[in-house]
């Protein structure tokens, strides 16, 4: 079961000393019979499906926090997964690395069919690529719905924590006005 599993965890966990390419062939020593040369081919689709396809022989602490993360990432899905789970995947990241970030878990989400569960505290995460968005509150379920509903919820758990934010305290007056 495990082998069906994808993680990227929130601090990408990447092995200090291990190549790139290493900390991504590492699941395929794991959970595979891989011959070498097969774990390096498969390696190599993944980090050029991530865009780093000159990385493979850097050690992580070369690589800058969106770049550890696209390694996190190529890592989890090298097994073909069934489920990918991502822990905080924008944590510490800008705002324009976090939109890559999201828009490359989207992407491989709908490419290789993998079901996909996000955990997060970004809102603009959430409203970007979740198609099912659950809200927790003390472990329990407070809320549950899409993109669309979370604007018109009057869940007041949902609101004071979405709507915290002046940002989308304005998108949802704007969404409600042109959608009643």
């Amino acid at each position: 079961m495990r082998a069906k599993i994808g993680m990227v965890f929130q601090g990408s966990a990447l092995f200090d000393s291990l190549t790139i390419e290493e900390n991504v062939m590492f699941p395929l020593r794991m959970f595979t019979k891989m011959k070498r040369n097969e774990m390096r081919e498969r390696a190599d689709v993944v980090l050029k499906r991530v865009n780093l396809d000159d990385a493979h022989k850097k050690m992580p602490s070369e690589a800058y926090g969106g770049m550890q993360k696209r390694v996190a990432i190529a890592r989890a899905i090298v097994n073909n997964p069934k489920y990918l789970f991502c822990d905080e995947p924008n944590y510490g990241l800008d705002p324009k690395t976090a939109i890559v970030i999201d828009n490359l878990i989207k992407e491989i989400t709908e490419e290789y069919d993998i079901t996909t569960v996000i955990n997060t505290h970004d809102m603009n995460s959430v409203m970007e690529i979740g198609e099912k968005i659950v809200f927790l509150k003390d472990g329990l379920k407070a809320w549950e719905g899409t993109g669309h509903t979370i604007f018109k919820t009057d869940n007041e758990i949902v609101t004071d924590f979405v709507y915290s934010s002046n940002l989308f305290k304005k998108v949802r007056q704007m969404y409600l006005e042109e959608n009643g």
